[in-house]
């Protein structure tokens, strides 16, 4: 039984249920914010994203930030590309992740901060890569 016990206790650590979150990650990011469209459907301010949008002519991106908890950690995924990244974080809560393989026209990314006991912050971008 002490063996099973012991067992249990091994490997990852599944993210606890939200009502058991002492808070959340928050975050930013320092892209231009997207322009809203009309409004829609009754809303006040129209479909707006709340994310960020950027262009470049290159095939990578460095997207930069503010996190907290400064120990919160931050990683990137391009939706299109299924390319991964880790952010590098500073003491004080910057954070800068390159967003590499970016396809030409819009690539969908989605940056993530975690942190262990909080819920974590999700934010979805564009970086349109020009011909």
């Amino acid at each position: 039984m002490v063996a099973l016990l012991l067992l249990a206790g091994c490997g990852a650590k599944p993210e606890p249920p939200a009502s058991a979150m002492r808070g959340a990650v928050a975050g930013s990011v320092d892209m231009a914010k997207p322009a809203g469209a009309g409004a829609d459907a009754g809303t006040e301010g129209g479909h707006r994203r709340a994310g960020g949008e950027a262009s470049t002519r290159s095939s990578a991106y460095t997207i930069r930030g503010r996190v907290r908890p400064a120990r919160a950690r931050v990683s990137i995924l391009n939706r299109d590309t299924r390319e991964r990244a880790s952010a590098d974080v500073s003491a004080a809560g910057s954070f800068r992740a390159r967003a590499a393989g970016l396809r030409r026209g819009v690539n969908h990314i989605a940056i993530t901060g975690r942190r262990a006991g909080l819920a974590a912050w999700r934010l979805e971008v564009t970086v349109t890569r020009e011909r």
